[in-house]
């Protein structure tokens, strides 16, 4: 019996989206006779390269004013009632019109994902073995605890990031469904330590189940930083509120004595809005706005580049790939101190800023960084320790095999 792999995804392989997925699915491809990709965006059509034995399927979850209304139907269900309940008794929450909605969309859409699933594979292929495995703790994971409740034998598995972790992520401080995910679901992945911690006391459930798995990159190979007059420094992001890149070139303003070249790969909502402000910087400050380029010329541009700093100042994360990528290449990070990035940034490989840094806190961070050259090192072995994408994709993949026979 041949044991097959189901992974569900946000976007990926189509677009730009869940780039660090490029890395997983060639150990996913390696550990199972087959790969089923379930993609739920079918509005992008440019395909990212797969393994041979990866196919992909497309699953239209857009919803018509005619699923919002029937959506409503899932007040009668058990699911939706034990998850008011849940509400009202274990987060001490007013049940509020929003709460309402997204539990009720939120259940809609599983079922009709889970019911997807049901056909496409296990009424077509009754005879394998399958393993589950939903890439965000979302509606797709609602789904496999819906699956798994019809069929104990199932192997159904989560990873979680950040925004499918933190209430506060949500516009209504809520996240659909968390108990019924954890009860039924085998095990759910929690890339940060951070985000245990967080969900075993916002969501009430228990740790059992939650076991840290971290993401990884390949290595970037650490290089000798020599002492030219520029000072190089990166970052990548998108170009939103919640990355604050306004307060890098606000920091850079404040710096007079250092010849500093500013890349910056990324955009966003407000990109031309950076464009516009950057043109305000002091003359010993040059700017190069890349925009949203392939991750592979990412690594292209920093072994070109060699930068001596790399700097994320974002207001929320879960463990950001982007430095891991840093890391992988011994360049220092200085980073805000939130989610769970505390547990890849230290003041050995960089310095972990506060978790509202102003300009000046990210000036003295840089003028302290470029004092420790001994950071470079300390760099990289964070990354071969803990994100070094061989080791830490081998040891997943196995843990997924493992699952694949009944308990």
């Amino acid at each position: 019996m041949r044991t097959q792999l189901v992974l569900i995804t946000a976007g990926f392989p189509f677009g730009t989206s869940e780039t660090f997925l490029e890395n997983e699915i060639a150990f996913l491809a390696d550990g199972f006779e087959h790969v089923h990709i379930v993609c739920p965006d079918t509005r992008v059509n440019t395909q990212r390269t797969l393994p041979a034995n990866c196919t992909v399927y497309r699953f239209n979850n857009q919803l018509t004013l005619s699923d919002k209304l029937s959506a409503f139907s899932g007040v009668f269900t058990s699911e939706f009632k034990n998850e008011m309940r849940i509400v009202r008794q274990k987060y001490s929450k007013n049940i509020s019109l929003g709460i309402l909605k997204t539990a009720l969309i939120s259940l809609f859409q599983a079922k009709r994902l889970a019911h997807f699933l049901n056909n496409q594979f296990l009424q077509q292929n009754d005879s394998e073995k399958w393993v589950f495995y939903s890439y965000w703790c979302d509606d797709a994971a609602v789904a496999l605890a819906i699956l798994s409740a019809q069929d104990v034998s199932l192997k159904t598995v989560t990873r979680m990031h950040r925004w499918d972790i933190y209430f506060e992520e949500n516009k209504y401080n809520y996240l659909p469904y968390r108990h019924l995910i954890s009860n039924q679901l085998n095990t759910i992945y929690s890339i940060s330590q951070d985000g245990i911690d967080y969900a075993v006391s916002a969501w009430k459930v228990n740790q059992s189940k939650i076991i840290l798995s971290r993401l990884g990159v390949y290595d970037g190979g650490i290089r000798e930083c020599f002492g030219d007059d520029t000072l190089h420094i990166v970052s990548c992001s998108n170009v939103i509120p919640v990355k604050r890149v306004h307060l890098i070139y606000e920091a850079f303003n404040l710096i007079e004595n250092l010849k500093i070249e500013w890349t910056h790969f990324g955009d966003g909502d407000q990109f031309e809005l950076l464009k516009e402000k950057v043109r305000n910087l002091k003359s010993n400050v040059q700017t190069n706005l890349k925009g949203r380029i392939p991750n592979n010329e990412i690594y292209i541009a920093y072994r070109k580049l060699n930068p001596k700093i790399f700097i994320n100042v974002s207001s929320s994360e879960g463990v950001p790939v982007s430095i891991m990528e840093a890391l992988s290449f011994g360049i220092p990070v200085i980073a805000s101190n939130v989610g769970g990035t505390s547990e890849i940034v230290n003041n050995k490989n960089g310095i972990l800023l506060s978790e509202n840094p102003t300009p000046h806190e990210i000036k003295a961070a840089i003028e302290e960084v470029i004092t420790h050259p001994e950071k470079r090192e300390a760099a990289y072995q964070t990354w071969n320790e803990l994100y070094n994408a061989e080791k830490n994709y081998v040891g997943f993949v196995k843990k997924l095999t493992e699952f694949s026979d009944p308990l």
